[in-house]
């Protein structure tokens, strides 16, 4: 039988850890997680543009979700939207100035979270291993949907 404590813990974590960022990041600036993530998403991106499409991939969420979450963001004023040069069928995304200025806001709130949660908590090694094996399990998670 297959033992159900790894995937409490990763899921008790991830539960954790979202918490901790919604009420220490996200919520003192009245905005939505996932548009905040999709602000920095884009806001890393190299140029500092992306397609909706890589965003998709990024956030493993459906394409409609990801476009509803970009209609309102647009909405909003923080992202501009533009046709792909290179694919009619596609957009790329940019933060207009307020994105931009939310983007500025909500990253050290999230570096804070990050700071005291795992940087604090875990040892440089500690965190390297962490990344690696979390890695794996996303890539078997990913592969595992694909098949």
């Amino acid at each position: 039988m297959v033992s159900l404590q790894p995937s409490a813990a990763i899921l008790g974590a991830q539960i954790a850890l979202g918490s901790a960022i919604e009420r220490h990041a996200v919520a003192p600036l009245g905005r939505d997680a996932t548009t905040l993530d999709l602000l920095l998403r884009v806001m890393e991106s190299p140029g500092g543009e992306c397609r909706a499409v890589d965003l998709c991939r990024q956030l493993q969420l459906s394409p409609g979700y990801v476009s509803k979450r970009v209609d309102k963001a647009v909405a909003a004023g923080l992202v501009a939207r533009r046709a792909d040069p290179g694919d009619r069928r596609s957009q790329v995304l940019s933060l207009t100035d307020d994105g931009r200025r939310v983007a500025d806001e909500f990253r050290p709130l999230l570096e804070g979270v990050l700071e005291r949660v795992i940087f604090e908590t875990l040892t440089a090694t500690e965190r390297d291993t962490l990344v690696e094996l979390l890695g794996r399990v996303e890539a078997a998670c990913l592969d595992l949907v694909a098949d």
